[in-house]
């Protein structure tokens, strides 16, 4: 190294400490790639590499079929690892020998040696395994170093056992920080622009011998160098852009957090996070030298910074970390009761045992204890358990020592927890509705972190759930029933506004199916816009890659696989699809609808939907079953929460009928105004549903119904604009040639009202005592007379609102309107969340 030996304080160290785990160096390429790294950063680096991957792996086996005197395997893999390694600093010098390829040649030579005295003595001791294992690191620095000088840089391959020392051949605890910090300093200047490339993983015993760091020891080292030379910052590069929020293969949508501190990170790896194994933090925590998770494969990702300095999320959790092939353990018995030492002896017998416990939950009643174990200890810690409470199960004091597996353990974690009221709600809430039961539950008073137990067959259940519910989960996952003029405007919007939704309010929107009357395109990784704007455009499913199935109770199961909570099912059919909305309910999904059917249906098909999602605590919108885009449901609810006495609504609930009415008034004949208001898109999918009024009569219904009336469509006295004899036509065509009948009534029923100073409204009228549906003569200057083409009016007429009634108007039909009330409905429940 050089002779350079300015040494700065601790707080102005410009060391950056880089270290590369073995997939960042597993070839020639990312080991380039890892030299271009380390070159391009300003100021001194140190570099900390582990083996090539697989290395490791491959040289534990060695030492295994050494053993058992399979010498001609080993011999053939040792020829496998030199040719590997000679090819690689091949291709990073350039050249077929050289100084690269003489150290590495020795090193494999020392390595042949050792697995023959193995095989002599038959033996891989501790000691012999630890020196065995070194051979990855050794073999990989010389190899970096040199990838470095290749691309312009210094570089040295520094052995670590001439550094790092431990004071009892004991680790990781036992390094003697003292002794190491002076060799560490001493070997490496603190501004020297040669980059030492030190061996991760390995150090040495006080009397020379090769020792290892245990679990996480490259990151260990790069710890213990960062802390001694009082590095900024230490780069820990692997092959993820950072610390997720949780495990991705179990929530895909898990993301990188930006920062979290060293003690959310302490608690994620303790609950089975890959992030960094807690005792490889310490040296740096010590320090307060931050430390950062990088990809080496996409370094333009800033990756996480671990630190002391918090960022807690908006509720507090920052992270859903779980562990399983655990074991639960429970002590119980009315004899415990105020007991002292009961729990004294329950940890002693365990620590006794060897056995490593996770997690502590104890009754206040002091009448259980229960606690956590490897599943494979379980049994073991039963047994000596009722050992050592012989007596006291003799007495009945103790009624049984039992355990339970497979289990597991959920935590969410974050500093933010602290003080934030609702957490233990929220984790039991998604907890209840993932249909997951708790075993155990355990807080420290830090409430740095929130566990519970968990059978194993739920646990990723379990996860999926707390990772929504604290929304790690920013996507809310929508699955289209119904593909028409509402489905395909809902479809356009959804891809018009969800960018800008994500950028600037931190809603996803993404779309995971589309299901029309007899086919189905499912994907729970989201249909691109380019597939959504299609079936907008009329494309067929079954032409995008669907698959021919309708929409059926049993499509939700597969969802529910998916261990998403925040998935809300739209209904914008004209369907009896009330068994469909109760499946969806009762698999803990929301519900939008703009389908009057199901909530028009028979009253207790009514009642068991809105009794299903209370049950399930899910959310069942309905806002545009009724004057589409308009706040009319809402305000009724409002009215009706806040105690007011709803005495009579009267509106006009039908933006097709509305736009007629107005035709007819212009002088238009009845026949040609419902002939334009379907081409325009306004009618139901079958116009006798608008002409006949059933489709006001059902929106009064739901009306009636959310005022507390137990009411059934034969209670409500309807009149319709179609005559008997055309009502039972089918065909809409047919239909539309048959009007013309009908025009000389309604010119002679206009002519009579405007005769009047009055105009033609079809109107719904619901008071506590009856509900009519029908063609009404109004005044022209009345709230229902001065409504004017598609537009929907509701008129409240209540205790508070009775001089002056609440009038709500607005556009009431129109597929624009309508899928914009579901997108509402929609984000209603985003937010919610």
């Amino acid at each position: 190294m050089s002779s350079k030996s300015s040494t700065p304080s601790p707080a102005s160290s410009p060391i950056l400490v880089m270290k590369f785990g073995g997939t960042s160096v597993a070839n020639a390429d990312r080991i380039r790639n890892a030299a271009r790294l380390a070159t391009s950063e300003p100021g001194p680096v140190v570099v900390v590499t582990s083996a090539l991957a697989g290395v490791t792996d491959e040289l534990i086996r060695l030492g295994l079929l050494a053993c058992e005197g399979a010498r001609a395997e080993v011999t053939a893999a040792v020829g496998v690892l030199r040719s590997q390694h000679l090819a690689v600093a091949r291709e990073i010098t350039g050249v077929e020998s050289g100084a690269l390829a003489t150290t590495l040649g020795g090193l494999l030579d020392d390595l042949e040696h050792l697995l023959v005295g193995i095989e002599l003595v038959q033996e891989n001791s501790p000691r012999t395994a630890d020196l065995l294992v070194s051979f990855g690191e050794r073999l990989a620095a010389p190899i970096v170093a040199a990838a470095i000088e290749a691309s312009g840089g210094k570089a040295e391959a520094v052995d670590a056992r001439s550094l790092i020392v431990l004071d009892d051949g004991r680790a990781p605890a036992a390094v003697d920080m003292a002794e190491s910090r002076r060799r560490t300093r001493a070997a490496i200047p603190p501004n020297d622009d040669v980059i030492a490339v030190v061996t991760g993983f390995i150090a040495a015993t006080p009397d020379g011998r090769t020792a290892t760091l245990g679990r996480g020891g490259s990151d260990y080292t790069a710890s213990l160098v960062g802390a001694f030379l009082d590095a900024r910052a230490i780069w820990i590069w692997t092959d993820v852009d950072g610390v997720m929020t949780t495990d991705p293969r179990v929530v895909p949508e898990a993301r990188v957090m930006a920062a979290i501190t060293y003690r959310e990170a302490a608690e994620m790896a303790y609950f089975g996070s890959k992030v960094l194994h807690p005792s490889t933090m310490i040296p740096a925590v010590d320090r307060r030298i931050p430390i950062v998770i990088r990809n080496s494969l996409d370094p333009t990702q800033p990756g996480t910074r671990i630190s002391d300095e918090p960022s807690p999320d908006a509720l507090g959790v920052k992270a859903v970390s779980a562990i399983g092939d655990l074991a639960l353990v429970t002590v119980e018995g009315s004899g415990m009761v105020g007991v002292p030492g009961v729990a004294e002896r329950v940890f002693a017998t365990t620590a006794r045992l060897g056995i490593s416990v996770y997690m502590v939950s104890q009754a206040s009643s002091e009448h259980n204890i229960s606690f956590v174990v490897g599943r494979f200890d379980g049994d073991a810690a039963v047994r000596g358990l009722e050992a050592e409470f012989e007596l006291e199960i003799m007495r009945h004091q103790i009624d049984g020592i039992g355990v339970q597996s497979p289990v597991g353990i959920v935590a969410v974690i974050g500093e933010g927890m602290r003080g934030t009221p609702g957490v233990s709600q929220r984790m039991f809430t998604a907890l209840g509705r993932a249909h997951v039961n708790v075993l155990a539950i355990a807080q420290g008073s830090s409430e740095l972190n929130l566990s519970v137990a968990v059978a194993e067959r739920e646990l990723q259940r379990a996860v999926g759930a707390a990772h929504s519910r604290f929304g790690l989960t920013r996507d809310t996952h929508l699955f289209v029933v119904g593909k028409g003029l509402v489905g395909s405007a809902l479809l356009r919007q959804v891809v018009d506004a969800r960018r800008k939704m994500a950028e600037e309010h931190g809603i996803g929107l993404k779309v995971i199916g589309v299901c029309g009357r007899d086919e189905l395109l499912f994907d729970l990784g989201g249909l691109s816009d380019d597939r959504l704007s299609a079936i907008a455009a009329g494309r067929g499913l079954g032409e995008l890659g669907g698959e021919p199935r309708p929409a059926d109770p049993a499509l939700f199961h597969r969802i529910a696989r998916s261990r998403w909570l925040d998935v809300v099912v739209i209904d914008v059919t004209a369907e009896d699809n009330a068994d469909l909305h109760a499946a969806a309910l009762a698999h803990g999904f929301h519900v939008v609808t703009a389908n009057k059917k199901p909530m028009a249906g028979p009253y207790d098909q009514y009642d068991r939907i809105l009794t299903t999602a209370a049950e399930h605590g899910v959310q069942y919108h309905f806002e545009t079953t009724f004057g589409a885009g308009l706040p009319a449901l809402s305000t009724l609810q409002d009215l009706v929460a806040t105690c007011d006495s709803v005495h009579r609504v009267r509106g006009c609930f039908s933006g097709t009928l509305g736009l007629i009415c107005s035709e007819l008034e212009s002088g238009r004949p009845f026949s040609a105004a419902v002939r334009d208001a379907r081409a325009r898109g306004y009618t139901e999918p079958d116009p006798r549903d608008d002409l006949s009024g059933v489709d006001v009569a059902r929106k009064a219904l739901i009306i009636s119904r959310q005022l507390g009336a137990r009411r059934e469509m034969d209670d409500i006295t309807l009149t319709g604009l179609l005559a008997p004899e055309l009502a039972g036509i089918a065909d809409p065509n047919e239909l539309m040639d048959a009007l013309p009948a009908l025009d000389a009534g309604m010119e002679e029923r206009r002519a009579e009202a405007a005769a009047s100073d009055r105009v033609l409204r079809y109107v719904a009228d619901i008071t506590d005592e009856r509900v009519t549906v029908g063609l009404q003569c109004v005044p022209c200057d009345s709230p229902l007379g001065q409504l004017n083409g598609p537009d929907n009016i509701l008129v409240f007429e209540t205790e508070r609102y009775h001089d002056h009634p609440l009038v709500i108007r607005g556009p009431g039909a129109g597929a624009e309107v309508t899928a914009a009330g579901v997108l509402g409905d929609i984000l209603k429940i985003v937010r919610s969340l």
